[in-house]
């Protein structure tokens, strides 16, 4: 299987990529991903969120019709266009930044967030694992004291044991689009290898999307460690972003919301 290059995430995303990964979870399923995070978070309008990774914005949206004063960041620009003009469909004012995660506090001041949210598994995208950490970082400063932080990405014990052989399957993601997923693990670098074929037949001339990405996981201990470092206290921990229980050695994601010490 071919292998992701470097900082492959500058170039993956593109508007049939944003479609497979998105398209199915927008409306029912992205209400009820925002609920469980409001109600674990106990937080309510108004606040002001930051939507780290935000796609095409589906979130963003959520919370923004919610009476939440909503910024998303991203650094896909196609994804960012889709963004905007949802929000004026909508009439929401949001504030969409094409970014670098890894430089959150460079948009923004210090202490300028109630929430920020990471969902649907936008964490360990870069090559370097301390990288990784430096997000973390970036993001308590940006965040109140006593604010949260919520990050739903792969639990790395779950990835062991779902990828104890690799993953070859294939999906029709919507009418006539379908999606061929091939994925391993490296055991010793903990560290994802996926490689998508995409095949969009629904005009005359059929069109073939290959990509290959790559991502760091961790063990929930190992996020818990990260966060505690970083100034944060674990409150709570979840499965799939919409609600469900998490076991630390089968499942697949882990959702954890974790809030900034305040400093006495």
């Amino acid at each position: 299987m071919k292998k992701a290059q470097k900082n492959w995430w500058k170039s993956f995303f593109k508007p049939i990529t944003g479609e497979v990964m998105f398209k199915s979870r927008e409306g029912k399923q992205t209400a009820m991903e925002v609920d469980e995070v409001l109600r674990q978070a106990k937080i309510k309008e108004p606040c002001s969120v930051l939507d780290l990774a935000c796609g095409e914005g589906r979130h963003s949206i959520e919370l923004a019709k919610r009476g939440f004063d909503v910024i998303g960041l991203d650094y896909t620009k196609s994804f960012l266009d889709v963004a905007e003009i949802r929000a004026k469909v909508n009439k929401l004012e949001i504030g969409f930044i094409r970014g670098d995660m890894k430089e959150t506090s460079k948009y923004f001041e210090k202490n300028s967030f109630d929430l920020v949210v990471s969902l649907y598994n936008s964490f360990g995208f870069f090559d370097k694992r301390s990288d990784d950490f430096r997000v973390i970082k970036e993001v308590s400063k940006v965040l109140k004291p006593g604010g949260f932080f919520v990050i739903n990405t792969i639990n790395g014990d779950g990835a062991k044991h779902r990828l104890a052989k690799p993953l070859n399957a294939g999906y029709e993601i919507s009418k006539n689009v379908f999606m061929i997923d091939q994925a391993n693990l490296d055991f010793k670098k903990m560290r994802t290898q996926s490689h998508w074929t995409i095949i969009d037949a629904r005009t005359k001339k059929t069109e073939i999307t290959r990509g290959s990405f790559s991502q760091n996981v961790y063990s929930h201990k190992e996020m818990k460690a990260m966060l505690k470092k970083a100034g944060f206290r674990v409150v709570n921990t979840w499965g799939v972003l919409q609600g469900g229980k998490f076991d630390e050695k089968t499942s697949w994601h882990q959702t954890v919301i974790a809030q900034k010490i305040a400093k006495k």
